[in-house]
C-alpha cells in the first residue's frame, strides 16, 4: 500500500463474496502486448475478481512482465494453487482467503513469497477472531494481515481490525483505495 504501481485486472471470480468492491459487469479482452504497453514503472500488481480462473493467460501475463524485469505482486483468494514455476517469478502474493472457501492453507503458508490477508467483519464469507485464531500457530505472522470489511470511506471496523491486530501481534492493512477514490 502507498507504493506506485499499475494494476492488471482479470475480470470474474469463482466466490462472487456479497459486497466485493469490484465491478463484476465492466470489462475488456486484450491482447499480452497491449497490456505490457500499457505498464508504467517497474512494479505490477495483478487482481481480480480471482486472477487464477484464467491460469493459462494469468501465467503467460507473469511470465512476459518477468522477462521484462518487472516487480510482480498478485491478489488471489487461493482456491487454485499456482505452479511452482510461476509462482518463483511472483515478489509477492497475497492470498485473502475467503471464510467456508476450498483456500489450500497449507499449500499458501509453506510459500515465503506469500502473505495471508484475512479480511474482518460480519458478511457470511468475512473472518472473526474466534474463527481465524486456531490457524495463527501454523502460520508465520509476520506474514499475517487482517483488514476490515468496508465498502464506505468511514470504515467503521477499522479500529477494531486494528486492535484485533495488535492483540495478536499480526498485521494490519487499511482499504486506501476504499478510503481515498470512492468520492
Amino acid at each position: 500500500m502507498g507504493r506506485p504501481a499499475t494494476f492488471v485486472r482479470f475480470a470474474g471470480c469463482n466466490l462472487r463474496c456479497q459486497g466485493c468492491d469490484t465491478d463484476q459487469k465492466a470489462h475488456w479482452q486484450m491482447s499480452l502486448p497491449d497490456v505490457l504497453a500499457k505498464i508504467r514503472g517497474d512494479r505490477v500488481v495483478i487482481t481480480g475478481g480471482e486472477p487464477t480462473m484464467q491460469m493459462r493467460e494469468f501465467s503467460e501475463l507473469i511470465s512476459l512482465l518477468h522477462s521484462h524485469g518487472k516487480e510482480i505482486h498478485i491478489e488471489s483468494n487461493g482456491t487454485n494453487p499456482i505452479a511452482e514455476e510461476i509462482l518463483k517469478k511472483i515478489r509477492y502474493a497475497v492470498i485473502s482467503p475467503k471464510r467456508c472457501s476450498d483456500f489450500h492453507l497449507n499449500f499458501w503458508a509453506s510459500k515465503e513469497n506469500v502473505h495471508l490477508k484475512f479480511v474482518m467483519g460480519t458478511a457470511p464469507w468475512c473472518w472473526t477472531s474466534s474463527l481465524l485464531e486456531p490457524y495463527l500457530p501454523i502460520l508465520d505472522r509476520c506474514r499475517v494481515w487482517i483488514m476490515a470489511y468496508g465498502t464506505d470511506q468511514e470504515m467503521m471496523g477499522a479500529r477494531d481490525a486494528w486492535d484485533l491486530a495488535m492483540k495478536l501481534g499480526i498485521n494490519y492493512s487499511d482499504r486506501l483505495h476504499i478510503r481515498l477514490l470512492k468520492r
